[in-house]
C-alpha cells in the first residue's frame, strides 16, 4: 500500500496479457517491465491463481502487475525446449477435482498420473467420477478406483440426474480455490455450470 499498490488475483492469462480480480472489479493487466526483466524464467512471471500487487488505473479498466506474492501450491510443467525451465499453469489451488467419466474415459493408469500430479502440486486431490447414469456397473468401478486412491475422497455423480452432487457442493467453501483436471468430454464444464447454477462454460453437444 505504501507504494500505491493493491492486491489482486490473476483470473486469466494469454500471451503476456492478464485479467485480474481486485477490489475495483475485473481489470486487464500487464506485467511491469522490471518484473519481466528480473524474472529468471517463465515460472517467475504471474500465473493463473497468483496473488499479485497491482497499480490500478480504474478509469481505464487496466492495471500493471508489480509483484507476485509467494505461492502456497502450484501446478507446473517443464518447458519442452528447456528441461530446467518451469511453466506454472495454476497457483494457490487448495483442492483439485480429478474428473473421470465412468464410461468410455475410464482409465485407472491415467487417474494414477492425475493423483501424482495433484500431490506434487501441494493441492488436496478429490476424485470425481461422472456419468453414473451411463454406467450400470458404476459401483464396481468405484471400488476399483478406491483400491488405488489411498484413502482419497471418491465421489460418483451424475450431472444429468443430480446424484452425488450434494457431496460435491460440500467441498465448496468461501475462500477455497478448486481446480478441475480431466480429459475432454468427461463433464468438467457441465459440472461447473451445474454448481454455479448458470451456463458459465460452453459444453460439448
Amino acid at each position: 500500500a505504501a507504494n500505491g499498490h493493491s492486491p489482486a488475483r490473476v483470473a486469466a492469462q494469454h500471451r503476456g496479457a492478464y485479467v485480474v480480480l481486485s477490489e475495483l472489479g475485473e481489470l486487464r493487466a500487464e506485467a511491469a517491465g522490471r518484473l519481466a526483466h528480473e524474472a529468471l524464467g517463465t515460472g517467475d512471471l504471474p500465473a493463473v491463481g497468483d496473488w499479485v500487487a497491482i497499480a490500478a488505473r480504474p478509469d481505464e479498466g487496466t492495471a500493471t502487475i508489480h509483484g507476485v506474492l509467494p505461492r502456497r501450491t502450484k501446478f507446473s510443467r517443464k518447458v519442452a525446449l528447456n528441461a530446467s525451465e518451469e511453466q506454472v499453469l495454476a497457483a494457490n489451488i487448495d483442492a483439485v477435482f480429478l474428473v473421470m467419466s465412468l464410461n468410455e474415459d475410464f482409465n485407472l493408469r491415467r487417474l494414477e498420473r492425475y493423483i501424482a500430479a495433484a500431490w506434487e502440486s501441494g493441492a488436496q486431490p478429490v476424485i470425481v467420477l461422472t456419468k453414473t447414469d451411463l454406467c450400470p456397473e458404476y459401483a464396481l468401478r468405484v471400488l476399483e478406483v478406491e483400491a488405488i486412491a489411498f484413502g482419497l475422497p471418491v465421489h460418483a455423480i451424475s450431472n444429468l440426474t443430480g446424484d452425488g452432487l450434494d457431496l460435491i457442493r460440500e467441498q465448496l467453501e468461501p475462500g477455497r480455490t478448486i481446480a478441475l483436471l480431466g480429459s475432454s468430454g468427461v463433464g468438467k464444464s457441465t459440472l461447473v455450470n451445474t454448481l454455479a447454477g448458470e451456463e458459465l462454460l460452453a459444453t460439448r453437444p
